[in-house]
């Protein structure tokens, strides 16, 4: 009789996915103590001194009252105590993998000395083992006592023994230890007692989900009960029932009910006889697989739990497994996705009910269904009461208590030779001994002695044991420890009777050959193999064990080999050999710190990312592999380093800075990935070619050995291997000279008294921390006279950022001391060579009123100078002239530089001249003056600046600055000023925090440009704050035209009042230095009212209409600015010439003129909420041609479009200034900024941290835009938004980064612009769209635009409004538009509904907020996009109704009919479907079926249909969505399945998302030749293509486009071309990723031209990274199609079929590749149908009219109902099954489960007498008479056949084909099987093998 085909498709389940169950640790107890009993007093003792002596020299050892009598020593003799009642003893010791803590120190006793020296053997100890040693407890151990009790009646003191001398060599054999050592340490005897124990080990062996728990209850029948929680791991958890007296108990373990699902275990239950000893019983969650283990009667093996009781009603059953089955089947791609606590057929809870939780329960099954014994096998130890431990007297306990040595809690004991701080050895050893008699015995029985020391594994040492009946000295056995393992030696120093070999784990086990009974065991060490301290010996646990042969095997560790990497593109492919008795491996992989691993099944791994990440190429990873086994792990192999090679060459460097010095120049660029080193290409001002340096494998660099003062252009390339990139932007620097800066002498206290002399009037300088360099004048330690001694080469030195300006102090900076008090303002100081700037000055001085104290000067300004041979120095100028004697200079760097330098100082007379003119001044801004001031005063003040000081002949220093000045006052006399800016309060990041995204920056724009190294002044005034008071302003300085990494620099923060500035270097290129100046507003206070200034620099046109509502005003601002902009523009290349190249020789604005890089050519456009920083010639030639008027209505046309366009942006992101717009919601007060930018490699445009780049092209769109108009309810008329690009990137910078995606969530917006609610106006296509959501794949679309579309539809679904409709009030807004109510959600999760949480990863957080914001639970609409939803999402979503609507199918057609129509005219669950419609296959194409539809609906409300097919399996109907139809037509290419019945079903989808009634449109069969389709398919592969392309980025691709391989040229289903690829190293490779499971048999190869490839292997993976080897070979030098079929690693003469989605075909040794096309072929033909004759089911079922014999002794008896047909397969691998219209065996099953029908397969046997393929045979199903069921005429059946891949074992089974429905007459034929011929349509006795393949 035959089993139920569903146990057939068990078997196939296990041979297809083999779960790992194994053990893990086998014998690895868990952590921590479990039911400790309560001792008696004085049970603490150990040693406590006895009549027998013993050591209280240990911690832990003495009671109360012990310690007293070590004070005060008594004769007396205390009373035996009885030792503590112990906790639980595992099995065996933990395995640990950790490296130890070094012990706290321990107070050392005094050496107590031996009495007679004994020897040791003398064996070389061999090889350590290579365990890491394990974490010591870090409890502090006790104090040791300095005296010793009294002992036997002695008064106590320290013992009078003679001190140990060295062992010499003897001639005569040494007498025994014993003799040798008084053993009396070791009499102390065990507590009396009959009691026993019981200790269960838990463990769990199945892999269960990481966050889950498995809870148990464990009790003990009159003994108690705890619980134990068992997590994803191998760690062994210890119960200890203890003090049970003699008898039996019933063990029940249960799961506990913990208000969720559960893992539907059933109960566990044994019984188990105690008597005095502990037994062990090991109870694991699952089955493992070890050598030696068997779940049979007498086989030892742990007890196992049984999961599978899916509806709780303690059993495991076929309704078990029907219900995971119909989970399965609800599910898409195999799997049912549910809330995991919620889920009772979630076996494992992951969060899916699939194949695994099958295949546990199909275990279980298995395991009852073959009787398998699955109670643990009992093995037993003596209890921790019945051993008394003793520590002889010289050895120290350094921590731990010796009583814990026999429980299981891990504390251990920790050793040490008292008085010695060496290692352990012969004369330094360690002893412990146990005792094994107590009152009541005189002896216990053991058969095996472990010793855990595996964090000290002990390499010598000698263990006695003495026998029930053996003398002290004379009867001992020995165990000499050799090489870490005890071997039984003749005597103490005897030879040992064996060779030891390493110790396994670092366990000692004594063998005793069996049991016996004994009295004492002594341990004594005399070697420590490995440890933090060869001092010290910790024994973590001992073990007396019986029973031993019932213990579980522990696994053997196989550790992989062979391990071995081959780096790829970006990847790496990783080897090695495979291992037995494993159920998989992990692969781990380090870099930078970081860690991931990866678990997989086969000895293969292929890496393309880490953490996340893709890999770098050149850069290392350290990778290796373990073995595991179910929760245990080998420990990993040794590791290698795999670096991902390089396919193309560099991109060009970017952020190329350079800064001269002194004949050189100091380069720094951007790392550049996939770059090996760098060359540097630089030549001299004039010279006409580059010098080149090579092989620089750092980003920086310095030229030595340039002329001086020598302008040098320069760029940097990239090399690897594969060539070198194009030059990177040029830049240019100029060395500078060794000259000393030349400062200025006007006024000059301290005049030179010649070079090395101090100067005059200085009569001391001191330094704190520094030190003087090269100063003749400096032999005191603090002296500092070469910083005044006109001498350059001298100078001060401190090795810091700052000295004492940032943080003043007096022990910092350089005290001057002058000869009297002068009156100064000025003070200026050199470096000696410029390395530098300086950021800041601080002096401290000392006048008259304040001659010991000293006085802080205020408002101090540094202005960095540059003389006319280009060197720096710097004028520290102070805001109010001092007078002083004493003055203390504190210096500070401003960007990061540790090297203070100070060559030079000088001091001034105070000239009131500057002050005199500043006082001309009524306000901060200088834009009034004071009501006195005439020309006559001004006239007097220039007469003054233009009169050289006489002692010097040089002018005022600032002079040009206080000419400005004058000429401004000039000015004012005659008419007012106008350049003043007010600054905007509001705009400040401090009030956009609530955002949850950046890209935004508050400067506001001053009007002007300023190049490198210009002095300006720039004023602050404000309504409060005096002169000199900080502000709340911070000057910012750009670069025009400059690189992403670097264009802008804070400055300073500004002053109230006057605030003279130098514009800084930011950039190198080789260009104009400088650019627009802005100031960003950092406070937070509304009422502040700032007004700034800027005197110098060139003015800027500007056009600010931030704030501005008057459409008057509006337009009278910009028609000045498009004026300003005609003049600006016209006159740019004049004002260069006037400006720039008037600059100064060496001043990088002084060059030609280049339209591109000036920098006069900026400017802003403030608008509310963003910023355009652009070039002024290109927004005027993006206005075009025509008068003022038309040019200024174009602009204000494309300004109102970029305002109307943000409006819009921030309508959908739920941000609002409206009334009830919460704090979080409130619209930003910084803007995005658009500028002018460079761009790097392969970017159009890009977005970055605060701004968005564009390049010059793109400009003028930006004046080109035209506001959209709608009509009342948003239907878009006419205009037109920006391009793609600048939506694209403004969508980068608002994009919110909760649930962000790179490149897809940013479209968002750009789509919102390019959308004119219809089909043709989305960036993607819906037929795209159709085939993902149809598709039955798991994760996001490969493709960007496809995957927008997954958040579009949210947006057509839930949003009414046409596209532009935009909301008047903030409760409209959050009402009508989705997404403002996902931002809204994400910023603040309180207003969502539930308790949304935003942990989880992006796609997670979306699905989570969208179902907040629609208020449904869309889990069905984005596992229709391929996201798996989490448990949180689930639970999340859950609080929910479901979207019954599917939106996945909906347009923005639809969307705009249901806007104007309503949904009245839905079909909801109508019957619109005609029962005209049919299913038909193509007579020419066998494998393409047209699915014709009728219907009765409206048309014009249908979207369109859902096509979806039933295949059979099990006899049950497997639903499948294969397309959606827009038309009435739909054709649908089947390559996944073959020789298969499927039925059709239609469903209408109206425009509102509601289905009608499904009807189902008939059946058909298909019958191909098995290739597979590959509209889903993706390939990929390692080799390069002169075919390759790589796009450049563009307007509607702003972002670097990513090279397009030719490779997808082998599955484009065009056969006449080749692909011709090479790699750069590697073996050649092709990946094909089907995006599903695919059942694939074989790999056919065409090619053109010839010779594809020669040797070859294919393999299969289902996951992308474990691979499978399924053919080896070598494909002929030929044209034309090859085919290579899958074989098995047997390699069995027949074709095999494997599940996989993803196919790999490799050329080992070869690097290049020649293909056309690469074709998948399917299942390998097998076939099935009714009927022995071709297109006919004549003969197909009936009553047999006669017996037929169809084998010896075997026939079907006449009567019997038999079902006959046709097959081709292989009949020795095939196996037919019948089932009736309700998924029922026919025929079938008896009480037994068993089914009643018998089949048989009939083929001819061939020649060589192997059963192979067959192209026909004969199957026969017959129920006999006994048996036929009443009701089974008219019923329809279905024949299935099924194939697998081992006859015997039935593994790889699986549904091949089935036939057409067959209903049965209710008049049955009479049906004679007859012997003859095969023409005569059946088999007969001539047949020349029958095959009877039975039912499982």
């Amino acid at each position: 009789m035959k089993r139920m085909m569903a146990w057939m498709m068990t078997i196939c389940l296990i041979a297809a996915w083999v779960l790992p169950v194994h053990a893990g640790e086998i014998n690895t107890p868990g952590q921590g103590t479990v039911g400790l009993s309560s001792s008696t007093p004085g049970s603490s003792d150990v040693n406590s001194p006895t009549s027998d002596g013993g050591n209280p020299n240990q911690p832990g050892n003495m009671d109360e009252a012990q310690k007293k009598e070590q004070v005060s020593p008594s004769t007396e003799t205390p009373a035996p105590a009885s030792p503590e009642k112990t906790a639980e003893v595992s099995e065996k010791p933990e395995k640990t993998a950790e490296a130890s803590e070094k012990p706290e120190k321990t107070p050392e006793a005094s050496e107590t000395p031996k009495e007679t020296p004994s020897t040791e053997p003398t064996e070389k100890p061999s090889q350590i083992p290579t365990e890491a040693p394990g974490e010591l407890p870090s409890t502090s151990p006790e104090g040791t006592p300095e005296a010793s009790a009294a002992v036997s009646g002695s008064p106590s003191g320290t013992p009078t023994a003679t001190p140990s001398v060295s062992p010499t060599a003897s001639a005569t054999p040494s007498a025994s230890p014993v003799l040798m050592n008084n053993r009396s340490w070791n009499n102390r005897q065990a507590s009396s007692g009959d009691t026993g124990g019981v200790e269960v080990i838990l463990m769990n062996a199945l892999p269960i989900h990481d966050n889950s728990t498995i809870t148990l209850n464990v009790s003990l029948e009159n003994a108690g009960s705890e619980e134990v929680y068992l997590k994803n791991n191998s760690d062994k958890h210890p119960v200890l029932f203890e003090g049970l007296p003699a008898g039996t108990y019933r063990l029940r373990i249960t799961e506990k009910d913990t208000g969720s699902s559960g893992f539907g275990f059933l109960p566990y239950e044994q019984d188990i006889t105690v008597e005095r000893d502990t037994k062990v019983a090991e109870v694991y969650t699952g089955f493992v697989e070890l050598d030696g283990v068997k779940y049979e009667q007498g086989a030892p093996h742990p007890g196992a739990m049984l999961i599978g009781d899916v509806n709780r009603d303690g059993k495991i059953d076929d309704g078990d497994k029907d219900a995971i089955m119909e989970a399965v089947s609800r599910g898409t791609n195999g799997a049912f996705v549910g809330n995991a606590n919620e889920n009772p057929t979630d076996l494992n809870k992951d969060g899916q009910t699939d194949l695994v939780d099958l295949q546990y329960y199909a275990n279980s099954k298995e395991k009852i269904d073959g009787n398998a014994n699955t109670t643990a096998t009992l093995y037993g130890r003596l209890s921790s009461n019945a051993v008394q431990v003793n520590i002889e007297n010289n050895t120290q306990v350094v921590e731990g208590k010796p009583e814990n040595l026999l429980k299981n809690n891990g504390e251990g004991v920790t050793l040490k030779c008292q008085g010695s701080d060496g290692p352990i050895s012969k004369d330094a050893p360690v002893e412990i001994g146990f005792n094994l008699e107590s009152d009541s015995q005189s002896s216990q029985e053991a058969a095996e002695i472990t010793f855990d020391m595996k964090e000290t594994p002990v390499e010598s040492g000698l263990v006695t044991v003495l026998p029930k009946d053996g003398e002290e000295g004379k009867d001992e056995i020995y165990f000499h420890i050799v090489n870490g393992e005890a071997v039984r030696a003749k005597g103490a120093e005897g030879f040992a009777l064996y060779a030891g070999t390493e110790g396994k784990n670092g366990v000692l086990t004594v063998d005793l050959g069996g049991k016996i009974a004994i009295k004492k065991v002594t341990f004594k060490i005399t070697g420590i193999k490995s440890g933090e301290n060869l001092n010290l010996a910790k024994i973590s646990k001992v073990e007396f064990l019986n029973d031993t042969e019932n213990r579980i095997p522990e696994p053997e560790m196989n550790v992989p080999t062979g391990f071995n990497g081959t780096p790829g593109n970006k990847s790496f492919r990783l080897t090695w050999n495979g291992q037995v008795n494993i159920t998989g491996y992990e692969v781990k992989i380090s870099y930078q710190g970081q860690e991931q691993v990866v678990r997989v099944a086969s000895n293969q791994l292929e890496v393309k990312s880490f953490n996340g990440s893709k890999l770098k190429n050149g850069e290392a990873y350290e990778v290796s592999v373990q073995s595991v086994n179910g929760t245990w792990s080998s420990g990993y192999c040794a590791s290698e380093n795999v670096s991902p090679v390089i396919t193309s060459r560099p991109d060009a460097p970017d952020n190329l800075k350079a800064t001269g010095g002194y004949r050189r120049i100091s380069l720094t660029w951007k790392n550049m990935e996939d770059t090996d080193t760098y060359n540097v290409y630089y030549k001299a001002e004039g010279e006409s070619s580059y010098t080149r340096i090579t092989g620089i494998d750092q980003n920086r660099h310095v030229l030595h050995d340039l002329k001086d003062e020598t302008l040098y252009e320069i760029y940097v390339t990239g090399v690897n291997e594969l060539g070198e990139s194009n030059p990177s932007i040029h830049s240019e620097a100029r060395t500078i000279t060794i000259k000393p800066a030349q400062m200025p002498n006007y006024k000059l206290i301290n005049e030179s008294n010649g070079k090395g002399k101090v100067s005059a009037h200085i009569t001391n300088v001191t330094h704190g921390r520094g030190s003087m360099e090269n100063s003749s004048l400096d032999t005191d330690k603090n002296s500092a006279l070469g910083t005044v001694d006109k001498d350059a080469a001298s100078y001060y030195q401190i090795l810091d950022w700052d000295d004492g300006a940032q943080y003043p102090s007096a022990s910092k900076g350089l005290l001057f001391t002058l000869d009297d008090y002068y009156e100064m303002s000025y003070i200026a100081f050199a470096e000696a060579e410029d390395i530098g700037w300086y950021s800041g000055a601080y002096v401290y001085y000392y006048d008259e009123e304040h001659q010991n104290e000293g006085v802080t000067a205020q408002n101090v300004s540094l202005l960095q100078k540059t003389d006319e041979n280009g060197r720096k120095y710097y004028m520290i100028k102070l805001a109010q002239p001092i007078r002083a004697n004493k003055i203390r200079l504190g210096f500070t760097r401003g960007n990061n530089l540790y090297n203070i330098v100070i060559s030079e100082v000088n001091f001034y007379y105070y000239d009131s001249l500057e002050n005199d003119i500043l006082a001309l001044y009524a306000d901060d801004l200088h834009t009034t003056l004071k009501s006195d001031v005439t020309e006559e005063t001004i006239n007097e003040l220039q007469k003054r600046l233009d009169t050289k000081d006489a002692k010097s002949g040089e002018y005022h220093p600032e002079r040009d600055m206080l000419q400005r000045e004058l000429d401004n006052a000039k000015g004012l006399l005659s008419s007012g000023f106008q350049d003043v800016v007010e600054i905007s309060p509001t705009i400040t990041a401090s009030k956009d925090g609530h955002l949850g995204f950046g890209g935004l920056n508050a400067w506001q724009p001053l009007g002007v440009t300023a190049y490198e190294g210009e002095q300006i002044v720039v004023y602050v005034g404000h309504n409060q704050l005096k002169t000199g008071s900080n502000s709340a302003l911070k000057l910012i300085a750009t670069q025009y035209h400059a690189e992403s990494g670097s264009f802008a620099k804070e400055v300073a923060t500004l002053k109230v009042g006057r605030n003279e500035i130098t514009i800084p270097s930011i950039q190198s290129l080789a260009c104009e230095g400088g650019g627009a100046l802005y100031v960003q507003y950092t406070g937070n206070n509304e009422n502040d009212r700032y007004a700034v200034r800027v005197s110098g620099g060139a003015k800027e046109p500007v056009l600010n209409l931030y704030g501005i509502t008057d459409s008057a005003i509006r337009k009278e601002r910009i028609t000045a600015y498009v004026e300003e902009l005609d003049a600006h523009v016209a006159a740019l290349e004049e004002n260069h010439k006037n400006i720039h190249q008037m600059a100064g020789e060496n001043n990088k604005v002084n060059r030609s003129y280049e339209e591109t890089n000036c920098i006069l050519g900026a400017t802003d456009i403030m608008l509310d909420q963003m910023m355009l920083s652009v070039s002024a010639k290109q927004i005027l030639s993006g206005l075009g041609k025509g008068t003022v008027s038309e040019r200024v209505d174009k602009l204000d046309q494309s300004l109102t479009a970029m305002e109307k366009m943000m409006e819009l942006f921030y309508q959908h992101k739920g941000l609002s200034n409206e009334a009830g717009a919460p704090a979080s919601d409130r619209l930003p007060v910084q803007h995005l900024n658009i500028r002018y930018m460079r761009m790097f490699a392969g970017a159009f445009m890009y977005a970055a941290g605060n701004h968005i780049g564009i390049e010059w092209g793109s400009v003028p769109g930006l004046a080109g835009a035209v506001p959209v108009r709608t009509d009342a309810d948003g239907k878009y008329l006419s205009g037109n938004y920006f391009g793609w690009g600048i939506s694209h990137e403004i969508g980068h910078n608002i994009n919110q980064g909760s649930y962000a995606i790179a490149e897809v969530t940013n479209n968002y917006f750009a789509q919102l612009t390019k959308s004119r609610d219809s089909n043709d106006t989305v960036r993607f296509t819906y037929d795209n769209v159709y085939k993902k959501v149809t598709s039955n794949t798991v994760g996001i679309p490969s493709n960007v635009f496809t995957h927008l579309a997954m958040y579009w539809q949210l947006h057509l679904a839930y949003d009414r409004g046409y596209n532009y409709q935009t909301y008047n009030s903030y409760a409209d807004q959050q009402a009508n538009l989705f997404y403002a109510r996902v931002d809204s959600y994400s910023r603040d999760t309180s207003r969502a509904k539930g308790n949304l949480k935003l942990d989880g990863d992006k796609n997670q957080n979306i699905m989570r907020l969208a179902c907040a914001a629609a208020e449904k639970d869309l889990t069905e609409f984005f596992m229709r996009w391929g996201l798996i939803p989490d448990e949180e999402t689930f639970r999340y979503a859950g609080q929910f109704d479901k979207e019954e609507r599917a939106i996945y199918y909906l347009t923005d057609d639809a969307r705009v009919y249901e806007i104007e129509n309503g949904t009245g005219a839905t079909i909801k669950g109508r019957d619109v479907v005609s029962s005209d419609s049919k299913a038909t296959v193509s007579k020419n194409v066998p494998n393409e079926v047209t699915v014709s539809i009728e219907t009765t609906a409206n048309q014009e409300v249908i979207l369109g249909y859902e096509i979806a097919r039933y295949s059979y399996e099990n006899g049950m109907p497997v639903r499948q969505v294969v397309g959606f139809a827009t038309e009435n037509t739909y054709v649908d290419h089947v390559a996944t399945i073959n020789n298969r019945v499927l039925t059709y079903e239609v469903t209408a989808v109206d425009k509102f998302g509601y289905r009608s009634e499904a009807r189902k449109i008939g059946d058909v069969r298909i019958s191909h030749d098995g290739s597979q389709d590959k509209s889903m398919w993706d390939v990929t592969t390692n080799m390069l293509s002169n075919a390759d392309k790589a796009d450049e980025a563009v307007e509607d691709d702003p972002c670097e486009p990513e090279t397009v391989s030719d490779i997808y040229r082998v599955i484009d289903n065009e056969y006449g071309k080749d692909y011709e690829g090479q790699t750069t190293g590697a073996d050649a490779e092709i990946v094909i990723e089907m995006k599903r499971i695919l059942e694939v048999c074989g790999l056919k190869i065409t090619s053109k031209s010839g010779a594809p490839i020669g040797n070859y292997t294919v393999e299969v993976s289902l996951d992308g990274s474990s691979w499978t080897t399924v053919k080896t070979g070598s494909f002929e030098d030929k044209s034309g199609s090859q085919v290579a079929y899958f074989e098995n690693a047997d390699k069995d003469p027949w074709v095999c079929t494997y599940d996989a989605a993803y196919v790999r075909l490799r050329a080992p040794g070869q690097m290049k590749m020649s293909l056309a096309e690469v074709d998948l072929l399917g299942p390998s033909g097998d076939s099935i149908s009714f009927g022995v004759k071709e297109d006919s089911t004549q003969g197909a079922v009936g009553i047999l009219s006669a017996d037929y014999t169809y084998a010896a002794g075997k026939k079907i008896p006449k009567g019997s109902m038999i079902f006959t047909g046709s097959y081709k397969g292989n009949p020795a691998y095939n196996v037919v099954v019948l089932y009736d219209e309700d998924g029922n065996v026919v025929g079938g099953v008896d009480e037994n489960n068993v089914l009643k029908s018998e089949q048989i397969i009939l083929a001819d046997v061939p020649e060589n007498g192997m059963l192979g393929e067959v192209s026909d045979g004969i199957w026969i199903y017959w129920i006999e008479p006994d048996f036929i069921p009443e009701d089974l005429k008219g019923k329809i059946v279905r024949a299935q056949l099924y194939r697998v891949d081992q006859a015997l074992t039935n593994e790889g089974q699986r549904l091949v084909s089935d036939t057409l429905p067959l209903r049965i007459p209710n008049t049955l034929e009479n049906i004679t099987l007859q012997s003859g011929t095969k023409e005569d349509g059946a088999k007969d006795s001539n047949t020349k093998a029958v095959t009877s393949t039975p039912l499982q």
